[in-house]
């Protein structure tokens, strides 16, 4: 290539280059010319050995945060955190709160997994009205369907925003229900009540819908909150059902790809003080490789110990090591359960020792047996 050097067989290897060398590449203190390729600098490598994934905290840190934090501490403990969202977004709420750290005390309507929702939502607290692409309802207690209607006037919850000293936001789906005569996309599934069948179209939403809907919800908060970081993240948890013609398993796949695709479209683009929280690839990516269960006994929600690991890094990532402190001490003060789950691996490696040590000893008692008779 113009203007490259062309290394001499005396250039040497730094380690970080070794570890993406092929296993039949020479791994002396010297490499070849066919060696000292551009695609071999400065990579990043999946985390091979198994003995990385015993230390989650340190694998969380070291092999999936990189490229995703932000350069310094971003809060204080007055900061309020708005959430919104599923999964990680209400958990870091619930830890926030926990540890009497301020975090968004408005009421939210619940289970907005969905961009639509999420978008209709901001756009109402921001501009006074939804998208014309939403449909919201809400269940009463007694089980009555009715359009939602917000508990608090519009103003509150746009003082809220303003205000706000960062923003969690949560994505969970991409298949949506739609009102093909309006458009709308409902923010949960559709009632029983109300469904038609033949207005009432189950579809997966594309990228480019999830993307569009993602940037618009970043425009309108920094339209009335230029400072606050915004932070986007992918819910680990599965469907739980889908009405398309496969398997639910191989439909999540596809929903959380559409979803994950779009959060990087989203974030190539480089939005000011927005960053992406890699909670889902520490659930899905490396949980198949811990040696204990990621996820509790309904196969679907994160083990709590993980989902401590993720808040706790997130604390320390944005609040700072002192104030991390601080949340794990209140945390412990309030029961909060942060034990590292038994590691399978290590159980077994022991009970093969012993195992092995029994088998040694039942060789070595026959012939003590001839010693002892021997001397009788």
């Amino acid at each position: 290539m113009l203007g490259m050097r062309r290394p001499s067989a005396t250039d040497s290897v730094d380690r970080g280059q070794l570890g993406a060398l092929s296993p039949h590449e020479p791994t002396s203190g010297h490499r070849s010319w066919a060696m000292h390729r551009w695609h071999k600098e400065k990579v990043q490598l999946f985390p091979k050995p198994f003995s990385l994934y015993d230390d989650v905290p340190r694998l969380f840190r070291d092999h999936i945060l990189p490229g995703h934090l932000p350069p310094r501490p971003l809060l204080t403990e007055r900061d309020t955190v708005v959430t919104l969202g599923s999964c990680f977004a209400l958990e870091l709420r619930q830890v926030l709160e926990l540890a009497r750290f301020a975090s968004g005390s408005f009421w939210i309507p619940s289970g907005l997994n969905n961009s639509f929702a999420i978008l209709d939502f901001v756009s109402w607290c921001i501009a006074g009205e939804g998208t014309s692409g939403a449909y919201r309802y809400e269940r009463s207690s007694d089980g009555e369907i009715k359009e939602w209607l917000p508990e608090e006037e519009r103003q509150r919850y746009l003082a809220h925003i303003v205000e706000a000293g960062a923003f969690v936001f949560t994505l969970g789906l991409a298949e949506v229900w739609t009102d093909s005569e309006t458009g709308g996309v409902f923010w949960r599934g559709v009632p029983e009540d109300i469904f038609e069948e033949g207005r009432h179209v189950f579809r997966l939403s594309s990228v480019e819908e999830n993307e569009r809907n993602i940037v618009e919800t970043i425009r309108l908060i920094r339209s009335v909150n230029r400072d606050a970081p915004i932070v986007l993240t992918l819910s680990p948890v599965p469907l739980e059902a889908t009405f398309r013609d496969i398997s639910c398993m191989t439909a999540d796949c596809v929903s959380k790809s559409v979803l994950r695709v779009a959060l990087d479209r989203v974030m190539s683009d480089g939005p000011e003080n927005t960053y992406y929280w890699p909670s889902f690839e520490l659930v899905k990516w490396a949980g198949s490789a811990f040696d204990w269960r990621a996820w509790e006994g309904d196969a679907r929600h994160a083990r709590r110990y993980l989902v401590y690991c993720i808040v706790d890094a997130f604390v320390e990532a944005f609040y700072g090591p002192k104030l991390a402190a601080t949340v794990r001490e209140r945390l412990r003060d309030s029961g909060w359960s942060t034990s590292e789950p038994h590691r399978l691996r290590r159980g077994l490696t022991e009970s093969r020792r012993y195992s092995l040590a029994l088998a040694a000893r039942a060789q070595r008692a026959p012939a003590r047996m001839r010693r002892l008779a021997s001397r009788g």
